[in-house]
């Protein structure tokens, strides 16, 4: 027995030494070319398998340093107190207040998490609701989906939400920009552009953006859709205006 108790304190010592190892490493300090031979001696012991890396590195529990979350990261390979990252997965979207996209949860464990999500909803662990243009991942329990949909609806907007509304804000800027270089018709052309552009509601959220009625906007619409805003020259100039003839200038 003393050789392979002796054998499972090598591991525990490359561990100890190196913080974490491959399978590799593990079987050359072994002298074997066996994994179940690790496995074997591995149980002996308490230790972590790595949830990035495709569960290549093996950490002593004793020495894992898991902050607040349960997660550990120690050269870019990372441990979760959870288990794998398919365990990880579960936990994290079951605990969040308000589910969890895919991108929220992928940077919290600084993998990428599409699959083990996927197979946690094929398994009916977790279940997805389609949120504007991404799936929010909720718990498979209906009273906590409900609450977790409810606080993403009542919290604060997501980082997509944000972006749209930063693009909204600088198109504003821009279309009040704009509306200052034009005369009062060419305003009311483009506000109704803008409007048909938007669709349903167009019109008030176009008259929100630049203090113009939104009758001024639909008759300036209407007016496009008639034809009437292409089909009339505008004159720029005022009559009288521009260079005038060589003639006038130096009479006979």
């Amino acid at each position: 027995m003393r050789p392979v108790r002796f054998q499972a304190e090598s591991l525990v010592t490359l561990l100890r030494r190196e913080r974490i190892a491959t399978m590799d490493q593990l079987k050359a300090t072994l002298g074997t070319s066996v994994d179940m031979t690790v496995f074997r001696k591995l149980r002996t012991i308490a230790y972590r398998t790595s949830y990035s890396h495709r569960g290549r590195y093996y950490a002593l529990d004793e020495l894992a340093r898991f902050d607040e979350r349960g997660l550990w990261t120690y050269r870019d390979v990372h441990f979760s107190r959870f288990g794998s990252l398919v365990e990880t997965s579960a936990r994290f979207v079951i605990d969040a207040e308000p589910g969890l996209f895919a991108s929220e949860l992928a940077r919290v464990v600084q993998v990428e998490v599409e699959d083990p999500l996927l197979q946690l909803v094929r398994d009916k662990r977790l279940t997805r609701q389609k949120v504007g243009v991404a799936y929010l991942y909720c718990s498979r329990d209906p009273a906590r989906r409900r609450a977790q949909i409810l606080a993403r609806e009542a919290g604060p907007p997501s980082e997509m939400q944000q972006r749209r509304d930063s693009a909204l804000d600088q198109s504003k800027a821009a279309l009040v920009l704009l509306f200052s270089l034009l005369d009062e018709r060419q305003r009311r052309l483009f506000a109704g552009l803008e409007s048909m552009l938007l669709g349903w509601g167009g019109d008030r959220r176009i008259a929100g953006m630049t203090g113009l009625d939104v009758h001024t906007i639909a008759k300036g619409r209407h007016e496009l859709l008639e034809g009437k805003g292409f089909a009339e020259r505008i004159r720029l100039r005022v009559r009288g205006g521009g260079r005038h003839p060589v003639e006038k200038k130096r009479p006979r």
